[in-house]
């Protein structure tokens, strides 16, 4: 046999025997808890001979031999010749270490370690013989079912795939989104119907591909978790305590380059829970709690992200208790101390050094860890938060994007180049005319803030903290981002806001890792390069946090109200050129998209945006007092403002034309005019009418609100 076929035939060993480990070792820890009821038995017993079976094909005699005294023993607790005892189930997880431990030197040397395994192989050897007190009533020995029978047979629905191929076409997918971007770009210069429709079927198809591709690199993120019974089960072991593990949303789903760098964080939270947070068996009791405390995983997705949540039912963080020794160890004041709230409290576990053990232990009290763990999700985009009450337990919420390969951004300019910030950090847009911009933008003690809806924003300038020329002389318009960073905002002052698009995600090259401003780049419509932002890079260099505690500190809480209370209102012109607007909270998405894109299912005009479907609703047929327009025979490009005005709602308004966002005190100066308005209002001069988007919804198609509700 060639070398070539020997080292495929090592590969493929080596991947069966790590997922027979991963089935064996949960089986053991749930044959701890209950005991067996034969079905574990029966998987661990076949999967040890599959490992020590495919050994016969290799050259790798220690492997079989440790696999085949496994196996004898787990023989012996099958025919029901021997009792489970603690120490069997110690001896059969030490084994497995060390299979584990055996093939991760055959992956790396192709063959087997010089170290002697007779000790392990004796020990299984000796457990097989029952002792007086462990001998169980003489019984039949269990059966293997016919789904155990089935087990070995591949599924003829799976196959399975190199990971390297996986990332040779999502690269290639990553290109085509890019090109996809281009044309995209070079289609609404051009303005030609034909290449419009031709670029509209692109942009579906890409879409689709990506999103069928991205999933190709999605895994559950069980494969991270089928490890953590195991290492529950010995933390506890060695810290004398007793803790079960319940694990909720097991099947959730996230990119397999996120499972890597989540791995590590979520050990050490549940080293934490253990550690610091789950109390002795004694002290539960004596507080009237079971002696069996519990650890809960939760994982689901919500509005685009993944949500993990590791909670324990402990003692509960005792903030007095986190300020005093944030004291000792010199990382804050005294006066700090009196004045911070209760979630900045919790937030000082996350400072370096910081650590409430007094004593180092195997499980903690070095200073590092959470603060690590905090710096690895920035990392990854995600935010952590933390939920405790004191005798009742804490919780770890983790939020973080599907992947970070392609993700939406919002593309920006300032002193004459473009930007990429991704959307998960942005809330909201803001523009203002450069003549009233000193007024609405206000300094206090000397931080430049922007006053939202009564709260003071502080703002960043871009072109400041990158250091470059301000280009704002021959601007109009004065842009905004409001960006959230763990639990505060700021805005990003910009020179202009172009457009939100899918960006591709590529690495900076090694001289430009240690600069904390960029995450990466991508390449935009017109082939140049665009610098993504670090959000989180940003907020650090220009001292956010500083300045956001400056303005509560100094002002002691009381800072002036403003003159109104401004909301963000999205205007629009509608039928006969009638001023209109909507709330900016009701708006997801503004789109163009060529009318031929338009479809119409029954009597409902749709249009499919990314993997959705969603209505359309025409202002003109609601407003117009002229015939029944038909969307499907209208040439121009059609604006369209996605509106959801409840959780399950969302679908599309068509609107002449997008004229600006702005922030306006939203009085009510007038009656509904018409069926389908909230009321009259004046924005920038001119009267405006406020959309009621239920009633239009209502009026175009009841249905649509009845089937979301159920109704």
């Amino acid at each position: 046999m060639e070398l070539a076929e020997i080292d495929d035939d090592i590969e493929a060993f080596l991947v069966d025997s790590y997922e027979n480990l991963d089935r064996i070792e949960r089986d053991i820890i749930q044959l701890e808890k209950d005991g067996g009821n034969g079905e574990e038995l029966v998987r661990i017993y076949r999967s040890l001979h599959t490992i020590k079976g495919n050994c016969g094909f290799l050259p790798f005699p220690k492997l079989e031999a440790l696999a085949h005294s496994a196996e004898s023993l787990l023989s012996s607790l099958r025919d029901r010749n021997l009792a489970i005892t603690p120490q069997i189930i110690s001896t059969l997880l030490q084994t497995i270490d060390s299979i584990r431990e055996m093939l991760s030197v055959i992956a790396a040397t192709r063959q087997e370690s010089d170290r002697d395994y007779t000790a392990l192989t004796q020990t299984l050897t000796a457990l097989q013989q029952p002792q007086p007190d462990t001998v169980t009533s003489p019984s039949a020995p269990i059966g293997e079912s016919v789904e155990s029978l089935d087990s070995d047979i591949a599924s003829e629905s799976h196959i399975r795939v190199h990971v390297g191929l996986l990332e040779r076409v999502m690269n290639l997918v990553g290109e085509l989104v890019l090109a996809r971007n281009q044309v995209m770009g070079l289609s609404a210069k051009l303005k030609d119907n034909s290449l419009n429709t031709a670029c509209q079927r692109l942009n579906l198809i890409t879409g689709e591909l990506q999103e069928q591709v991205m999933k190709t690199r999605l895994q559950p993120i069980n494969s991270i978790w089928q490890k953590f019974p195991r290492l529950i089960r010995d933390l506890a072991i060695a810290s004398g305590k007793q803790v079960e593990v319940e694990m909720l949303g097991v099947d959730t789903e996230i990119d397999k380059s996120m499972i890597a760098a989540i791995k590590d964080p979520l050990t050490h939270l549940i080293r934490n829970c253990i550690d610091h947070g789950i109390e002795s068996p004694a002290e539960r009791t004596a507080q009237g709690k079971p002696s069996l405390a519990k650890i809960s995983l939760r994982a689901f997705h919500e509005s685009g992200k993944v949500n993990i949540e590791i909670s324990d039912d402990g003692r509960g963080i005792n903030l007095e208790r986190l300020k005093q020794r944030a004291q000792q160890l010199g990382l804050i004041t005294a006066n700090q101390a009196q004045t911070m709230s209760d979630s900045q409290a919790i937030d000082l576990i996350f400072l370096p050094g910081f650590s409430t053990s007094e004593q180092v232990t195997s499980l903690s009290g070095r200073g590092v860890g959470m603060d690590v763990v905090k710096t690895n999700i920035e990392k990854i985009n995600g935010i952590i938060e933390i939920e405790s009450q004191s005798g009742k337990g804490t919780k770890f919420k983790i939020k973080m994007p599907l992947t970070l390969t392609i993700i939406p951004a919002l593309i920006v300019t300032s002193s004459g180049e473009r930007y990429a910030i991704p959307q998960v950090n942005l809330q909201e847009l803001i523009r203002l005319e450069v003549e009233s911009a000193t007024q609405q933008i206000e300094r206090i003690y000397d931080v430049p803030v922007y006053r939202l809806r009564g709260d003071l924003i502080p703002l960043v300038y871009l072109h400041q903290v990158l250091q470059t020329q301000e280009n704002s002389s021959n601007l109009e318009t004065l842009s905004i981002v409001i960006l959230q960073v763990d639990n505060y905002r700021f805005g990003l002052v910009v020179d202009t806001i172009e457009d939100i698009l899918d960006i591709v995600v590529k690495p900076l090259g090694q001289q430009l890792n240690m600069i904390c401003l960029f995450a990466g780049a991508t390449i935009l419509g017109d082939g140049k390069v665009g610098l993504i932002i670090d959000v989180v890079g940003l907020a650090k260099q220009a001292g956010v946090s500083q300045k956001q505690q400056q303005l509560v500190s100094k002002s002691g809480g009381e800072i002036p109200d403003a003159e109104s209370d401004r909301q963000m209102i999205l205007l629009f012109t509608g039928p006969e050129a009638a001023p209109m607007g909507i709330p900016l909270t009701k708006a997801l998405r503004l789109e163009k998209i060529p009318a031929t894109a338009v479809e119409k299912v029954a009597n409902q005009y749709v249009f499919r945006h990314h993997s959705q479907i969603l209505p359309l609703i025409d202002l003109h047929n609601i407003f117009s007092d002229r015939h029944h327009r038909e969307l499907e025979l209208t040439t121009e490009t059609l604006e369209i403002a996605i509106v959801a005005p409840h959780p399950n709602v969302t679908v599309g308004l068509v609107v002449d034309r997008i004229v600006d966002i702005v922030a306006e005190p939203l009085t009510i100066t007038g009656i509904p005019s018409r069926p389908g308005i909230l009321f009259c209002t004046v924005i920038q001069g001119k009267i405006t009418e406020i959309i009621d988007i239920d009633a239009v919804i209502q009026i175009a198609n009841p249905y649509l609100l009845s089937a979301s509700y159920g109704s």
